[in-house]
């Protein structure tokens, strides 16, 4: 005879009552001081929970009471003299070739979903959306901006009106419901274009005062049109909210120290989507400057400028981009110099 501590749930309340299992002539009883709870039932009778790690076992009786305890072991030993055993996934767990194996199935199943599956679903999703999604995110996300990094543009009324004339033609070509927009950017944006999912393509004053002619600004917009025809932007938050979700469902709660450290695979596969959209984008933008009759080499042009500004800076210099903050647009895009062998050998 052996006895087990525990608590029991009875059929009729879900308030637990401090009980012993008491194990005697291969009958069980379960008794709260001198009050018999449950039993003697054999042990054929008695439903008993597999061994899941150190998780407390449940010992299910014929009347609805469950008998809970967390000694696993002397459970073990009461069904050694059975012919039960425990269940699949304790004889899995409890095996070192089978936790590395179903490591790795995990690690990569995990690793494709977020590298294919998520960007082939949210492309899917994003063309299935309404333009009305796409409008509506991009108005919030400039009210946002507005608020903290883009303030009203310094650019003469007579140049922004110069330029979005000149940019008309192919805004009208791309049959796409872009307008352009001029901003003056605070510092983290400095020298940059973006193209919102609404359509609106911002300019920064230092991106326009950086161009040294209109063909480099109609490379940048002919770029910017390329994310607004692949819906990059609602791909891309899309994408983010797929992979939150993802580092939810792994590490369980992305508030502590931990899932912060797992959430670093997360930035790194975002920076990864972003490259993948430039290069989409250059690609769009080098047909595109095709058929207005300008090399795609204006692009590279940009890009290099941008590049050279940002170099002066690590070598020490005081140059304009601790003003201007001409190496942000780069700081989000792929390598300069990838980006020029890929437009010019497309």
């Amino acid at each position: 005879m052996y006895e087990l501590a525990g608590t029991w749930f009875g059929g009729e309340s879900s308030r637990p009552v401090a009980a012993t299992l008491v194990v005697a002539d291969g009958c069980l009883r379960v008794i709260a001081g001198d009050a018999l709870l449950a039993g003697p039932l054999p042990l054929a009778e008695v439903v008993v929970s597999s061994r899941l790690g150190n998780t407390p076992r449940m010992l299910r009786f014929v009347d609805g009471g469950s008998f809970e305890t967390a000694d696993n072991d002397a459970v073990d030993r009461l069904l050694a003299g059975s012919d039960r055993r425990n269940g699949l996934i304790h004889r899995l767990e409890s095996s070192l070739r089978y936790v590395l194996l179903g490591l790795v199935v995990t690690i990569a199943f995990v690793w494709g979903d977020m590298r294919y599956g998520i960007p082939a679903l949210a492309e899917a999703t994003a063309f299935a959306l309404p333009e009305a999604v796409n409008r509506q995110i991009g108005e919030g996300t400039l009210e946002l901006l507005e608020d903290e990094l883009l303030f009203p543009s310094e650019l003469p009324l007579e140049e922004q009106a110069r330029l979005r004339k000149r940019f008309a033609p192919m805004m009208q070509a791309s049959g796409l419901p872009v307008q352009v927009e001029f901003r003056k950017a605070a510092r983290p944006i400095g020298a940059n274009a973006f193209a919102l999912p609404s359509g609106t393509v911002i300019f920064t004053d230092q991106l326009v005062k950086l161009a040294e002619h209109d063909e480099e600004l109609l490379a940048v917009l002919a770029h910017e049109i390329g994310h607004v025809d692949r819906r990059h932007g609602l791909r891309q938050v899309l994408q983010g909210s797929a992979l939150g979700l993802v580092v939810m469902t792994v590490t369980g709660d992305v508030s502590s120290v931990s899932s912060l450290v797992a959430a670093i695979p997360l930035i790194l596969t975002e920076l990864g989507y972003s490259r993948d959209f430039e290069y989409e984008a250059d690609r769009f933008a080098a047909g595109m400057l095709a058929s207005h009759g300008i090399d795609a080499v204006q692009l590279g042009q940009m890009l290099a400028r941008l590049e050279s500004a940002a170099h002066k800076c690590t070598e020490g210099e005081r140059c304009e981009d601790e003003e201007n903050g001409w190496t942000a647009y780069l700081s989000t895009h792929p390598p300069t110099a990838e980006r020029m062998r890929q437009l010019n050998g497309r």
